[in-house]
This record gives C-alpha cells, sequence and structure tokens, in this order.
C-alpha cells in the first residue's frame, strides 16, 4: 500500500470527507464540507495539511528537515500550509496531522459530533 493510499483510508475515514482532484496538478485532494484539508504533493513524496500558520511554523521549527511553513507562490502569497516530507515521517504523527488538518477545516458542529460519537 502506498503512502497515498494510506493517507485516502485515514482521510475518507473522517465525516463528510470527498476526494477531488488539483485542477492543475491532478493529484488527489480531500475536502470537507466543500473545504480542502489535505492536498498530495506534485509527486506525491509530499502533502500539504491545512493547519493553522503557527502551527506550520511550530513544526518547521522544530523538524525543518521534514517539514515547511508554505505560501501560495502567487502575488497574494497567501497561506496555504504544512508541507511534510511523507517517508520521513512516522505513520502515526501523518495520521494525527490529516486528524488535525480535518479538524481545522470541518465546521465546528460536525466535529462535536464526530467527538461525540467516538
Amino acid at each position: 500500500m502506498t503512502i497515498t493510499d494510506e493517507l485516502r483510508r485515514w482521510a475518507m475515514a473522517l465525516p463528510e470527507v470527498e476526494e477531488t482532484s488539483h485542477f492543475r496538478f491532478r493529484v488527489p485532494l480531500w475536502k470537507v464540507r466543500g473545504r480542502t484539508f489535505l492536498g498530495m504533493g506534485k509527486d506525491e513524496t509530499t502533502a500539504v495539511f491545512c493547519v493553522s500558520e503557527q502551527e506550520a511554523q511550530d513544526a518547521a521549527a522544530t523538524d525543518p528537515d521534514t517539514c515547511v511553513a508554505v505560501r501560495r507562490q502567487d502575488a497574494r502569497r497567501s497561506f496555504l500550509g504544512l508541507q511534510v516530507e511523507l517517508g520521513d515521517v512516522p505513520e502515526e504523527r501523518i495520521r494525527a496531522l490529516v486528524d488535525q488538518a480535518w479538524r481545522r477545516q470541518a465546521p465546528k458542529r460536525l466535529v462535536a459530533e464526530h467527538d461525540r460519537g467516538r
């Protein structure tokens, strides 16, 4: 099983997730109620997790060899998320980032319902 398959399995196990494809790069993206929370990098060895800018900066400072806070390349330079080199990070950390990104992008009510159901 590839890391993309693992990410897909973990993401799709969360409520109201849909998988789409990036309009330009044609790599998998996962959304909750229309909001992207996870996207594969172009070569599928990296992924971008939609965590807060502070969380991304903290992760990049702690582990600069595998994590980087990324911004759009266009004029807006808006914050995108945390890019992670997937082969160098333990599976449980990646799985936690999937959950963290989903929680950040999902509506609060949906997160609360999910937590009550656990």
